[in-house]
């Protein structure tokens, strides 16, 4: 039966090992054993018993908790295009922050992204074909949900800390010797102002992380999906 083993790890192969998978793989492995069982004990040659079961399943993205099965190319082209209006407010909003260094490598760093998105977009975009439209696949609702949350808590971490360095950095000195802060003008004013308030950019992360759950929802394969075609 190594022939089945061998097929079922295929059909598996795009999965990570946990004891969902290999429970599922050993319930598989089961059933075309017996379904080999049965068809050989009926009369049909081994080595055709073997293929018939293989045939039977070549996919079990349905079986698995939290896929869900969409239209894949709309559910990318919307990502893409929401993706890139959030990288076109990012940057126009840093455009204010060229006075300083790292605001107009951000800056630059942001364009060159909004034109590479850009690209992309277009690119999807211009397939036009109905079956590219209807392309289905299947995405896990569920890893969708942890990445977001994983997304938000990485942010957060990186604002506190990004925020407890800035102002080491800034006052550190004044604050240990317990001296009083001065800023002397408004420019200096500004980019510290501007120094603090460019990590919060990098929201647009969490917020691309945050689309897929729901885009996931919006384009499942279902009869009001299939009624718009």
């Amino acid at each position: 039966m190594n022939s089945l083993k061998n097929h079922v790890d295929s059909i598996f192969s795009n999965y990570k090992s946990s004891k969902q998978i290999n429970e599922l793989k050993y319930e598989v492995l089961s059933n075309l054993e017996a379904k080999v069982d049965d068809l050989t004990a009926n009369g049909m040659d081994h080595s055709e018993a073997i293929k018939k079961a293989k045939g039977s399943i070549n996919s079990i993205d349905y079986l698995i908790d939290g896929n869900i099965k969409i239209y894949i190319n709309k559910y990318n082209l919307e990502y893409i295009q929401i993706a890139l209006l959030y990288s076109i407010i990012a940057w126009i909003i840093t455009i204010p922050a060229l006075i300083i260094r790292v605001g107009f490598i951000l800056n630059i760093f942001l364009f060159i992204c909004s034109i590479v998105i850009g690209i992309k977009y277009c690119l999807l975009n211009s397939k036009k074909e109905s079956d590219y439209r209807k392309c289905k696949s299947f995405i896990n609702i569920q890893s969708a949900f942890k990445a977001k949350k994983i997304a938000w808590i990485m942010w957060l971490l990186f604002i506190v800390v990004y925020t407890l360095f800035t102002t080491a950095i800034q006052f550190g000195s004044n604050i240990w010797f317990s001296r009083p802060i001065s800023i002397t003008g408004p420019y200096q004013f500004a980019k510290l102002a501007i120094g603090y308030c460019i990590p919060l950019i990098s929201i647009i992360i969490p917020l691309i992380f945050n689309l897929a759950p729901k885009l996931i929802l919006k384009y499942e394969v279902g009869e009001d999906n299939e009624n718009e075609e």
